[in-house]
C-alpha cells in the first residue's frame, strides 16, 4: 500500500531541483599567448648589443685608415706652411686631435712591445714617428699625457741601446782578472796581458780600475761621451768579440 504523502514529497522535491541554480564547472583559464618574435623586435634586441674590444687590442683597416688621414693632413699642413701661410692649430675637441689621439694610443702598444723585446732600435723609430705626427696636438691634454709616455719609452730604448754597445765594446778588450794581491798599499789585481798587477786608479788599457775586492775588480768604461761601471770576477773568462757598432 502507498504512503499517502509519497506523492506530495516528490513535487516538493521536484520544485526545489527547479528553483535550484545550476552551478557551472570549474573551466581552466587558458594562458596568454606569447607574442611572436618579429623582425622589429629581433633588430632592437641586436641595437642593445655592443661590442668592447680589448685593451690595446689593433684594428688593421681603422689604423691605416686614420694613418692616412694623418698624412694627408701633414701634407696640407706643410704646404700651408710653404706658401708662407698660417697655420692654425687644433683646439681641443678638434676631430684630427682625436684621430691622432687614437692612431698614437695604438701606436704606443707597438712601442712597448718593442721595449719588451729589447728592440731598441725599432722602439726608437716608432716612438719619432709617433712624436713628430703629435707635435701640432701637444695642447690637448689627452695629446699630452701619451706624448709623455712615448719619451719616456724612447729615452728607455735609447739609454738600453747604449749601454748595451758599451758593454760590447768593454767585452771587446778581452780584460781577465787571473787573481787578487795584498800589498800594504793596498790590492792588486792581476790581468791577463799585463805586464805587472794594477792597483786602483790605474789604467788598463782603454779602462781605470775603481775598486778591487777579494774576487771582483770594477772598472770604469768611457763610451760616447759617458761613464760605466762594468765588473769582472776572477777567473771570469770572457772571449772577446767585436764592439756592436
Amino acid at each position: 500500500m502507498r504512503h499517502p504523502r509519497l506523492p506530495a514529497l516528490l513535487a516538493c522535491a521536484l520544485v526545489c531541483a527547479c528553483a535550484r541554480p545550476a552551478q557551472a564547472a570549474d573551466a581552466p583559464v587558458p594562458a596568454p599567448a606569447k607574442p611572436e618574435q618579429t623582425a622589429l623586435g629581433q633588430l632592437a634586441d641586436e641595437e642593445r648589443w655592443s661590442f668592447d674590444p680589448h685593451l690595446g687590442r689593433i684594428d688593421t683597416f681603422y689604423d691605416l685608415e686614420a694613418e692616412l688621414v694623418l698624412r694627408k693632413l701633414d701634407e696640407a699642413g706643410t704646404a700651408a706652411e710653404a706658401k708662407g701661410g698660417p697655420v692654425a692649430r687644433p683646439s681641443a675637441n678638434d676631430d684630427q686631435a682625436e684621430q691622432a689621439m687614437e692612431w698614437s694610443r695604438r701606436e704606443l702598444a707597438r712601442v712597448e712591445a718593442f721595449v719588451f723585446a729589447r728592440k731598441w732600435d725599432d722602439a726608437i723609430k716608432v716612438s719619432d714617428e709617433i712624436l713628430k705626427i703629435l707635435a701640432k696636438y701637444s695642447e690637448n691634454p689627452a695629446v699630452a699625457t701619451i706624448i709623455t709616455k712615448v719619451k719616456g719609452y724612447r729615452s728607455q730604448a735609447e739609454e738600453a741601446k747604449i749601454y748595451e754597445e758599451a758593454q760590447a765594446r768593454f767585452d771587446a778588450l778581452g780584460l781577465k782578472v787571473e787573481g787578487i794581491l795584498w800589498s800594504s798599499t793596498g790590492s792588486l789585481a792581476v790581468i791577463g796581458g799585463e805586464p805587472r798587477a794594477r792597483a786602483v786608479n790605474e789604467r788598463v788599457k782603454d779602462c781605470v780600475i775603481i775598486n778591487i775586492d777579494t774576487n771582483r775588480v770594477d772598472f770604469l768604461f768611457h763610451y760616447n761621451r759617458r761613464r760605466f761601471e762594468f765588473q769582472r770576477y776572477v777567473g771570469e773568462d770572457v772571449a772577446a768579440k767585436p764592439a756592436s757598432r
